[in-house]
């Protein structure tokens, strides 16, 4: 009987370990896919950030504008990093 009972433990625990993999599995993909959306964000405020500059060189755009969407991109860069960090994290657990 100990065999079955030491047996039974074994495959509880792979089981809970196999549930707890596949849980950081989702995670990291959930957090990867979050990472794609903001470096899409940023790609496009890229573009906005060049037609602003060009609009203040033709004395259309305003400082201001330009600052608001660098301090974005930065904000979104800041997302990235924090994401990253919390997959480094999970892929180290």
């Amino acid at each position: 009987m100990d065999f079955l009972d030491d047996l039974g433990k074994k495959i509880g625990e792979t089981v809970k370990v196999v549930g707890d993999k596949s849980q950081q599995i989702v995670e990291i993909s959930k957090m990867n896919i979050e990472i794609g959306k903001e470096e899409a964000i940023i790609k496009k405020l890229y573009t906005q950030i060049g037609e602003a500059v060009y609009r203040a060189h033709c004395g259309e755009e305003t400082a201001e504008n330009i600052d608001n969407l660098c301090q974005e991109a930065t904000e979104r860069w800041e997302r990235i990093k924090e994401l990253q960090k919390k997959i480094k994290e999970l892929k180290s657990i």
